[in-house]
């Protein structure tokens, strides 16, 4: 008999040891109710030139241990200072949008696409320029960082500061010509140097014939003096100046060159066709009276 109740005591205290060591169902229901978004992109950096624009495309995905239930995804999406950074439905990306129905448990999540690019009237200095994204639904929040990787945009122009392109000179003297060389690029050129092409034994000469570095936004006026020979017949030229940098060169310009002789060689030649027309006289005169 204390054999039988010695080995009843046995068995509940195993009974008892086993029921200890079990979870509790509470425990086992909130493990089942969590829920992650994962938001994830093939190219969280995207590198465009300055005032260029970039698109992520990017997938929400919702896991959850119960249920498959949609949620509703609330979505922000801010960048710097003056940029304009929206976000469109993956299709059709004309529709922006700012909210996204999730559902768990499928293989691929919900597509979208962020917009970010600078305003029309920025060029941003090269750099990493974070876009941040995020998607929330009541307490479940989720952000991703994206980032644009800005390159320098180089454009070097040269003009005239008066808007004409045309000038009139005296040869065998000085005429000088102004012109500027504008950098709207948005980081500096370094090394620019101006150079012409000229008719034949003409002399161009530039007041500055090389600029060290231009920052960007700055321009520097420059004098040109073109001298054309003394014996240059009176007429239009053209006469091509160029402006070339270490990381852009600008367009060429054509100036139309009137080419006026020295006055006193007017001078010389209104004495000559009087001297030719007074002697022409004279020799009529003498055949007249034979």
């Amino acid at each position: 008999m204390k054999i039988v109740n010695l080995i009843c005591c046995f068995c509940l205290l195993l009974m008892g040891i086993v029921a200890i060591s079990q979870p509790t169902p509470v425990l086992a229901q909130g493990e089942n109710n969590e829920e992650e978004l994962q938001i994830t992109t093939k190219y969280p950096k995207i590198e465009v030139t300055s005032g260029g624009s970039a698109e992520f495309e990017v997938e929400l995905k919702l896991t959850s241990e119960s249920g498959s239930e949609p949620r509703l995804f609330d979505l922000t999406a801010t960048g710097p200072k003056d940029w304009l950074v929206y976000i469109t439905a993956a299709y059709p990306k004309d529709k922006r949008i700012a909210s996204v129905r999730v559902s768990p448990g499928l293989g691929v999540g919900e597509k979208i696409i962020v917009n970010a690019a600078p305003s029309y009237w920025l060029l941003p200095e090269p750099g990493e320029y974070p876009i941040i994204l995020e998607a929330t639904s009541g307490e479940l929040t989720s952000t991703y960082e994206l980032t644009v990787v800005v390159t320098a945009k180089y454009t070097l122009n040269l003009t005239s500061p008066t808007g004409l392109y045309n000038t009139s000179v005296t040869a065998g003297k000085d005429n000088y010509f102004s012109i500027d060389i504008e950098n709207n690029s948005s980081a500096t050129v370094d090394n620019i140097t101006l150079s012409s092409s000229k008719p034949e034994e003409w002399a161009v000469d530039f007041s500055l014939d090389k600029v060290d570095s231009l920052a960007a936004g700055d321009y520097q006026t420059i004098d040109v003096n073109i001298k054309p020979p003394p014996k240059a017949i009176a007429g239009d030229y053209l006469l091509t100046l160029k402006a070339s940098g270490s990381q852009a060169s600008a367009s060429d310009i054509s100036i139309r060159v009137t080419v006026k002789t020295p006055t006193v060689w007017g001078w010389v030649g209104v004495i000559i066709v009087v001297a030719v027309i007074a002697g022409l006289l004279v020799t009529f005169r003498r055949f007249s009276r034979r």
